[in-house]
C-alpha cells in the first residue's frame, strides 16, 4: 500500500508583500552514505584501471551495492511512514477551527504595538473606538470581496474611508497640517500549516489569538513601511479591525490617526 504523507506551510501577507516558511531536514547519515559512495567509486575506478578486476564483477558490485542501499532507504521510509501515521492519526485530530474571540485579538494586536513604541521612546497609542469601525469595515470588506489592498476595488483610499464614517483626523506639524489617516494590512490564516494523509487534510496547526497577534506584528515590525507606521511620533490613537473567515483566513486592518 502507497501511503503519500504531507507538511503545507501557509503563507501571510502584508500589502502584496509574501514570505513562507520552509522546513529543510538534512540528515548526516545519507551525507556519510554519498561521500562513502564516491570514495567507494574511486577505488573501483582504479582497480578497474590495474586490472585487479573487470567490467562484469564492477556491475555486479554496483548492483549488489544499489540493492544494499535501497532496501536500508526502503526500511527507513517505511518506519518514517508508521511515525507518521501513528502521530498524524486522524481518529485524534480534531479538525474543528477553535472558538476566535476577535476583539481579544484586536486588543492583543494594540499592546503589542504599543510595546513596540515603548521600546523607542514613544508615547503609547490610546484605543479609539470609532476608527475601529473604520478599520472593522475595510477587514470585512477585503474578506468579503476577496481582495488586499490599501485601496478598495472602487479606488476609496484609508482617508476617504474615514471621511465616509465621518471621522476627520488632523495633524499640526510646525507650520503643516497633514489630513487622513493611516494604515496597516495584514493577512493570515489561522493556522502556520497542516498536514495530509493521501491528499486529506488530517490535522491543522492551530494559532492562537496571541500567536495571530504577534505573528501581525512581527511581520509589520519586519517591513519598513508598516514598521514607520507604528512608529511615527505624532500618532496618538489607532483602532484595530479584524475579520475571521469561514475558510480559515484572517484579516487584520490597523488604522493611525
Amino acid at each position: 500500500m502507497s501511503v503519500s504523507i504531507g507538511l503545507v506551510l501557509i503563507p501571510i501577507f502584508l500589502v502584496g508583500a509574501a514570505f513562507s516558511l520552509g522546513i529543510i531536514e538534512f540528515s548526516p547519515q545519507g551525507g556519510m552514505i554519498f561521500v562513502q559512495s564516491l570514495e567507494n567509486a574511486k577505488n573501483d575506478i582504479l582497480d578497474l584501471a590495474q586490472g585487479k578486476t573487470t567490467i562484469s564483477k564492477s556491475f555486479e558490485k554496483a548492483n549488489t551495492s544499489v540493492g544494499e542501499v535501497t532496501e536500508q532507504s526502503s526500511k527507513k521510509l517505511d518506519n518514517v511512514i508508521k511515525y507518521a501515521q501513528k502521530r498524524i492519526d486522524p481518529s485524534q485530530v480534531d479538525e474543528e477551527k477553535p472558538e476566535y474571540n476577535v476583539k481579544e485579538i484586536e486588543y492583543l494586536v494594540h499592546e503589542l504595538t504599543n510595546l513596540e513604541r515603548e521600546k523607542y521612546g514613544l508615547s503609547q497609542l490610546t484605543f479609539d473606538p470609532e476608527i475601529r469601525q473604520i478599520a472593522r469595515g475595510h477587514s470585512l470588506d477585503m474578506a468579503v470581496r476577496e481582495y488586499f489592498a490599501h485601496e478598495t476595488p472602487e479606488g476609496l483610499t484609508p482617508s476617504d474611508r474615514a471621511a465616509e464614517n465621518g471621522y476627520s483626523c488632523q495633524k499640526i506639524v510646525g507650520l503643516l497640517i497633514y489630513s487622513g489617516i493611516a494604515e496597516n494590512i495584514f493577512q493570515g490564516h489561522l493556522f502556520d500549516s497542516y498536514y495530509t494523509i493521501n491528499g486529506e487534510i488530517t490535522s491543522y496547526d492551530w494559532n492562537t489569538e496571541e500567536e495571530i497577534a504577534k505573528t501581525t506584528v512581527d511581520g509589520w515590525m519586519n517591513s519598513p513601511g508598516h514598521r514607520e507606521n507604528i512608529l511615527t511620533e505624532i500618532y496618538d490613537r489607532e483602532g484595530i479591525g479584524v475579520e475571521i473567515t469561514d475558510d480559515h483566513k484572517v484579516y487584520v486592518t490597523q488604522n493611525f490617526c
